[in-house]
């Protein structure tokens, strides 16, 4: 088994994508999507987006989630498990894309089960 390390994507809901044509910006996914399509297109292992339901990032007020409209602010992330040279690679390749991001890695824990 390879050892496997754990990043968090942490992003504001209305996340932009720079640098795409008018029609790209009408059609294309949202950030979290795109995201996601890229790291499965990288072929790491895991990643998971999870929907926040209420927090803040930075300095912001605490966004509280409703199901129906979320603020533009509301905070969302994106968690990658793989080796870290696959995550790091995979950072390199994206640093465009995730320039406006909060990339943070996971303290990884070894759990023993009995």
């Amino acid at each position: 088994m390879k050892d496997l390390i754990t990043i968090r994507i942490y992003f504001e809901y209305g996340q932009k994508i720079n640098n795409q044509s008018f029609w790209k910006k009408i059609y294309a996914s949202d950030f979290s999507t795109e995201l996601m399509k890229r790291a499965k297109s990288s072929n790491l292992e895991q990643v998971l987006h999870l929907n926040v339901i209420k927090g803040y990032l930075d300095h912001q007020k605490i966004n509280w989630g409703t199901n129906e409209i979320r603020h533009y602010k509301h905070p969302h992330l994106i968690e990658i498990t793989d080796s870290e040279a696959n995550i790091n690679q995979f950072l390199e390749k994206e640093k465009e894309l995730l320039e406006e991001t909060k990339v943070l890695m996971v303290k990884n824990e070894v759990l023993i089960f009995h």
